[in-house]
């Protein structure tokens, strides 16, 4: 498992205050169209529902790993798990973009989802543990027209999904469906995600992030040296988390790492700030905030601990002619996906 990355970090603040905000919508009302507040009485009428995407536990089965059709158990090298019913999933998207005007007849892009970040919320625990998935991971992505009319599948980077979705609805459940693919199709309980736009508001609304730099970040401003405590605004932050070099090979990396760093200060700011901050800051991202999320998951961001160690989606970071690619190792991933979201019930004798 890698150590913590400062991407995860900006992933997992930004995600509190998109949390806050849903927070907020139950103290204040609904403010914004972009909110989908899912009860159990939603789930329950499964996907014809047009507001409500479920993605059942349903790992995919490999030549060394067998699924029982009764229960749902898996059988791996040797081992029996069963899925855990106590841990509750949200992905979190960061865009790059809030265009996403995809009228008339053509093969229009919007934005696309730079930050990714899966909340694997323990409700036995009562913990959260984050796993980053690099906005540059190799998957088949759909491709659709302006229209919403699916036309073809291509390997493209993850981050890629989002720009073919017609609005935030659709794009963040296109990407939802896609990470579900990725990680063996795990049911994925709600999505937010939040566009660059909204950063600047939501840091100032809060008074600013005060952090302690773990690694030199220089190249942004001569005063980021590494141990350096910095006080950063709206605009401060948005420049920390989002430049990189786009001539620099692996510069995504770096950036991911700035951002994580920055998200775990943040949301120290937010849980010390208690519950009127939370009413402030979705109303501060208005529409620049999507939020598709299961009702009984939101206060556990305010309330449960997060795991010091912030997990990495496994695998290999190559260069290959204008982008650099990211290729998922197999084997690691399925060992990750046992960790994280089943249990253990035999093993192998």
């Amino acid at each position: 498992m890698d150590k913590p990355r400062s991407f995860l970090l900006i992933v997992t603040a930004i995600c509190i205050f998109a949390v806050a905000g849903l927070c907020g919508f139950l103290l204040g009302g609904n403010k914004s169209a972009n909110i989908v507040r899912r009860t159990d009485a939603d789930l329950a009428q499964g996907p014809e529902s047009p507001e409500v995407y479920v993605i059942e536990d349903e790992l995919a089965p490999t030549s060394d790993m067998i699924v029982d059709s009764f229960d749902g158990s898996i059988s791996y090298k040797g081992d029996r798990y069963e899925v855990n019913t106590r841990i509750d999933k949200v992905l979190f998207l960061g865009i790059d973009s809030s265009d996403q005007d995809r009228d008339g007849v053509g093969i229009d892009e919007g934005g696309r989802s730079d930050v990714i970040i899966l909340f694997a919320i323990d409700n036995e625990k009562k913990t959260i543990t984050a796993l980053e998935i690099n906005r540059d991971t190799m998957v088949d992505v759909d491709v659709y027209d302006n229209d919403g009319n699916y036309l073809t599948r291509g390997e493209r980077q993850i981050a890629m999904q989002y720009a073919y979705g017609q609005d935030a609805r659709r794009a963040s459940n296109l990407t939802r469906e896609k990470v579900s693919d990725l990680l063996g199709r795990t049911r994925i309980d709600s999505v937010m995600s939040l566009t660059m736009e909204g950063v600047v508001p939501i840091v100032d609304s809060i008074g600013g992030v005060t952090m302690k730099l773990e690694s030199d970040a220089t190249d942004i401003d001569p005063a980021y040296t590494e141990g350096a405590v910095i006080h950063m605004n709206g605009e401060k932050a948005l420049d920390f988390i989002h430049r990189r070099d786009v001539t620099v090979r692996g510069s995504n990396l770096d950036r991911m790492s700035r951002q994580t760093e920055f998200m775990l200060a943040m949301f120290q700011t937010i849980k010390g700030q208690g519950s009127a901050v939370i009413e402030t800051m979705e109303e501060t991202a208005g529409d620049n905030l999507y939020e598709d999320v299961d009702a009984d998951s939101l206060d556990h961001f305010t309330d449960y601990e997060y795991s010091e160690e912030v997990l990495m989606l496994p695998g290999e970071n190559v260069h290959e002619d204008l982008h650099d690619e990211y290729y998922v190792d197999e084997d690691a991933l399925k060992e990750l996906i046992l960790e994280l979201f089943y249990i253990k019930v035999s093993e192998q004798q």
